[in-house]
């Protein structure tokens, strides 16, 4: 099948949902095959019972047969999605993510890191213990695994690309976002050591970093009891960015598309930021005065 991925094999974690979804999707569209992984709706409720405090970063309200139903979401897409129902954070079920792929596809050419959970988590000071280790395990342990654990098969191909989702907060100091933010700025630095240390196999290591996108995790997010309108939420965003729209998931994918590819072969320990120019501003309130540009 023609396509920019055509003939590529990728792994994708936290594919059922918001970014991950959406390069689901993407991949398929440009001739990859792809296995992804994410947690089974029915085991929502259990894991977030056994976490304990930490379990309102995992959703409890995910229906079997739903929207986020990774089995669902790889009949709709075809013989060439796979799903695996995973935690990543357990080395087990992500070497078993994995080793599907090589299985049922021959090989691996491509690491999506995606999976990652977020928000509520408070202030440093006020941030619970279990919240701070269940965000690094999932956000930045999870993603040292996958690249660990993806290596030998990309170099074991001759090469390949490694892709993981860090964040603008992993960049500049966002308040409410220490165990976030700590995690993410530890995947941007983590790609620069990983780049360096698997360049002489030609396996390319790079992160995206998105800025505010609108996924399940900021207007349902299982930390909290009800959802916000997407609608609502768009429009703030519109308002609070130089480029005057939300950032969609696709956006994000796009740029996975790309670093996935053979067009990105000569770039590797990159963080690359999707952000609608967020991080590129001085300050929102000064744009707002500027001849021309107000709005």
């Amino acid at each position: 099948m023609a396509g920019r991925l055509a003939g590529k094999v990728a792994v994708i974690t936290g594919g059922a949902s918001g970014i991950g979804l959406a390069a689901v999707r993407r991949f398929v569209e440009e001739g990859a095959s792809v296995v992804f992984c994410d947690l089974e709706p029915e085991a929502g409720p259990a894991l977030a019972d056994r976490l304990g405090e930490a379990g309102k970063l995992h959703h409890r309200k995910r229906e079997v047969g739903g929207a986020h139903d990774g089995r669902v979401i790889a009949k709709e897409l075809g013989d060439r999605a796979h799903f695996v129902p995973a935690d990543v954070t357990d080395t087990d079920q992500l070497r078993a993510t994995v080793e599907t792929a090589v299985e049922r596809f021959g090989g691996l050419d491509v690491m999506y890191n995606n999976a990652g959970v977020g928000t509520a988590e408070g202030t440093i000071v006020d941030c619970p213990e279990a919240i701070f280790d269940r965000t690094l395990a999932v956000d930045l342990k999870a993603v040292w695994m996958g690249i660990k654990l993806a290596a030998p098969h990309l170099i074991a191909r001759g090469g390949g690309s490694i892709i993981s989702t860090a964040s603008i907060s992993g960049l500049v100091g966002a308040p409410g976002q220490g165990a976030y933010g700590a995690a993410k700025g530890g995947v941007v630095q983590l790609t620069r050591v990983a780049a360096v240390e698997l360049a002489a196999h030609r396996v390319r290591v790079n992160a995206v970093c998105p800025g505010g996108i609108l996924t399940p995790i900021l207007y349902d997010n299982p930390a909290f009891d009800g959802s916000v309108d997407p609608e609502m939420l768009r429009g703030l965003m519109t308002a609070g960015q130089p480029i005057p729209r939300a950032g969609e998931p696709v956006d994000i994918a796009n740029a996975a598309v790309w670093l996935a590819s053979d067009e990105s072969s000569f770039v590797t320990g990159q963080s690359i930021v999707v952000d609608g120019g967020v991080t590129a501003e001085m300050a929102a309130r000064f744009r707002a005065g500027l001849p021309g540009l107000g709005r």
